[in-house]
């Protein structure tokens, strides 16, 4: 009897240290699903540059009437990232193409013309990134061309001025990396050329100094290219 119970207690620990050994065999961690996804935390320090393209918006007021031109807009930018923990500040400039242009007239029949045909903006940029996401604020300095045109009543050309103008523009906008070094972004700016002392020179009133507060809105998608 005591010979039976001995070889079942060795069978069943023989048993126990199989099924132990066998656990020990099977892969953990990341590698026991070779196939399953899980995302990355992505580097966003070090240069970049990239292209964009979109649509901006824009208001001339500080005459009798107020022109709203819309267009399409697009260029490139390039900049630099530094990253702490999840925390990024960075510099970046860029350089947009556009045509802009749109007229108004008022009430005595004048008309204001305004077109603009370029856009840079300088700013600095500060954000938070959670996985391959980048979320964005910028601000800074800004610089455009302009051209402000006066229409008298009887269709003929009364003034004109052009100027390159300077102003200031916030945004913001997010970052998607979809590779270690690609990544695309859709991104929101205001812009504000206030045109303080342009002048309108032609034969109707000579030279006459004029203040035209110019507003640009443009969204924007865009694809950058990490170093």
């Amino acid at each position: 009897m005591w010979l039976r119970g001995l070889l079942v207690v060795a069978l069943s620990g023989g048993a126990i240290l199989s099924a132990h050994a066998a656990d020990q065999s099977v892969p953990r961690g990341p590698s026991y699903y070779p196939d399953s996804y899980r995302p990355t935390s992505i580097d966003w320090t070090g240069w970049y540059v990239g292209v964009q393209l979109g649509g901006a918006f824009g208001n001339a007021s500080g005459l009798s009437a107020s022109p709203k031109p819309a267009g399409i807009i697009g260029g490139g930018q390039f900049g630099v990232n530094w990253m702490r923990d999840s925390f990024l500040l960075g510099a970046e400039m860029d350089f947009a193409g556009m045509d802009l242009a749109s007229s108004a007239t008022d009430g005595a029949g004048f008309t204001h013309r305004v077109s603009a045909h370029w856009l840079s903006l300088i700013t600095g940029r500060a954000g938070f990134a959670v996985n391959q996401f980048l979320f964005y604020a910028k601000g800074g300095f800004a610089f455009g061309s302009e051209r402000n045109t006066v229409v008298n009543p009887a269709g003929m050309l009364a003034d004109s001025g052009t100027t390159t103008q300077t102003g200031w523009t916030v945004g913001g906008g997010v970052e998607y990396a979809f590779t270690p070094h690609w990544s695309a972004r859709l991104e929101y700016d205001f812009v504000d050329l206030p045109s303080h002392g342009i002048v309108l020179t032609g034969p109707t009133l000579g030279s006459q100094p004029a203040n035209i507060d110019f507003t640009i809105q443009k969204l924007v998608g865009g694809v950058n290219y990490r170093f």
